[in-house]
């Protein structure tokens, strides 16, 4: 199969970016995000990496025009030093219309999706959602065509569209949440452990699924992920976060073969030696 081409205009730019969350329960203010810089371009794959707690979901959420959680105050992301744009959208002070045509292009799949389905919804109709959303009329015959043939790559049997979250394994539920983050065809795909919760047998049709997606329609993504075979088979360069501050930057093999700062070797380590227990495990 082909791969996308990749253009060299940057998607996604980032410059000197310090992200925090304000001061809550008599907490301190807490940096989250500091000096950070770095360019996605159009079609290409980037991965963030880094332990719990060094960033990366943070920088991502921003990213996606996802700043503040459910309206919670508490959980709004505050831009404090640097700057940052997406498809030529400026994140400084983004009004809400600007919000709005932001997420219109930009697929989110955040942290432990499948979690977070509507329980109300059939898995039929959590996918028609986002469609729905944004408008009445569409072509329901290609629509299920297109579902049909996500059922597939994601081995869902189609009489699954019937049943409800609660019905489902915790796999299952994170495959569909996938799935629904793809329904609008985003030209950025903005994911956040895409495989968490799913079965070593079942994570390479994750794989097989944003493949299928990326080369229909030539999409960038940025991704979260632990998954050492999503990592090979997808992504082109990395970007490892400790503290909130990069620690290393580059193509994805070369910056674990030749990393010098000891984080990012322990980090490389850590990756291998879960994909090798996962091989165990099968």
């Amino acid at each position: 199969m082909a791969k996308p081409v990749v253009e060299a205009d940057p998607l996604i730019r980032v410059s000197d970016l310090s992200l925090s969350y304000p001061a809550h329960a008599g907490g301190r203010e807490f940096e989250a995000v500091e000096g950070v810089g770095f360019e996605l371009a159009r079609g290409g794959v980037m991965a963030l990496l880094g332990e719990s707690g060094s960033g990366k979901s943070t920088l991502a959420k921003f990213l996606a025009g996802r700043a503040a959680d459910a309206g919670e105050k508490a959980a709004r992301i505050k831009l404090t030093g640097g700057e940052a744009s997406v498809m030529d959208v400026p994140m400084r002070r983004l009004g809400r219309r600007a919000r709005s045509r932001l997420t219109a292009y930009v697929g989110h799949l955040g942290q432990d999706a499948g979690a977070t389905l509507t329980p109300e919804l059939n898995v039929g109709d959590i996918l028609l959602e986002p469609i729905v959303e944004r408008s009445r009329r569409f072509n329901r015959e290609e629509l299920g065509e297109r579902i049909a043939e996500m059922m597939d790559i994601v081995a869902l049997p189609l009489a699954k569209l019937q049943e409800y979250p609660y019905e489902l394994s915790k796999g299952q539920r994170q495959r569909v949440a996938v799935m629904r983050s793809l329904m609008l065809d985003p030209a950025l795909l903005i994911a956040d452990e895409p495989t968490l919760g799913v079965d070593a047998n079942n994570r390479p049709k994750i794989v097989e699924l944003l493949r299928w997606y990326r080369e229909r329609i030539g999409a960038t993504v940025l991704l979260i992920s632990h998954d050492i075979g999503m990592l090979e088979a997808l992504v082109e360069n990395v970007l490892v976060l400790q503290h909130g501050r990069t620690v290393g930057e580059g193509d994805i093999n070369e910056i674990f073969r030749q990393a010098d700062h000891g984080y990012v070797q322990l980090l490389a380590q850590a990756l291998r030696a879960t994909a090798y227990d996962e091989i165990a495990d099968e």
